[in-house]
């Protein structure tokens, strides 16, 4: 830190690093903490994605259409997981928006950050980068079966993130306090 020679009284010239440091902790959550908070997400989602899909099913035979048929399973992945996402966004998604948290990272005490800037994402970034090119993969036959897998064990790597947090460029940190 260096003073201005000509006036003894003026603010130091350099900044410190520590107002960005209390505001965005570099600290990586554990995986620990980030599957916890995935669990909870999930526990919290079950209930209404198994309820959602009941009434999707018995709406769509009582349309008439037959369980069996190719129509059947198209209709009930597509506005199943149209109905998937909009449980998950109206759920999470002003957290997402205003915390870059969900319920689960919430309870956690962890958060997500843009991973080159320490910042917030957009919440439309967020979702496009973090969450639907998941949402797509997982979707695809047979091969969507593996993609949370894959997704999920990709944070034992050394950098503690999954796919996901590397197509966003995102990061999972702990809160202090």
């Amino acid at each position: 830190m260096s003073i201005d020679n000509e006036n003894p009284y003026a603010a130091p010239s350099e900044t410190s690093d520590l107002a960005s440091d209390s505001l965005y902790p570099n600290d990586l959550a554990t995986r620990g903490e980030r599957f916890a908070g995935a669990l909870i997400d999930g526990i919290i989602m079950l209930p209404v994605v198994l309820g959602a899909g009941m009434v999707l099913g018995f709406g769509m035979v009582a349309a008439g259409i037959d369980p069996q048929s190719l129509a059947f399973q198209v209709l009930a992945s597509v506005i199943g997981g149209l109905l998937g996402v909009a449980a998950f966004l109206a759920i999470n998604g002003y957290l997402l928006a205003t915390k870059g948290q969900t319920v689960g990272k919430l309870v956690m005490k962890t958060q997500i950050l843009s991973d080159s800037t320490n910042s917030l994402v957009p919440f439309g970034r967020l979702v496009l980068l973090r969450y639907v090119p998941l949402w797509i993969a997982s979707a695809i036959p047979f091969i969507g079966n593996f993609v949370g897998i894959i997704d999920g064990l990709a944070i034992f790597r050394e950098n503690r993130k999954c796919i996901h947090d590397e197509i966003a460029g995102t990061k999972v940190i702990k809160l202090r306090g």
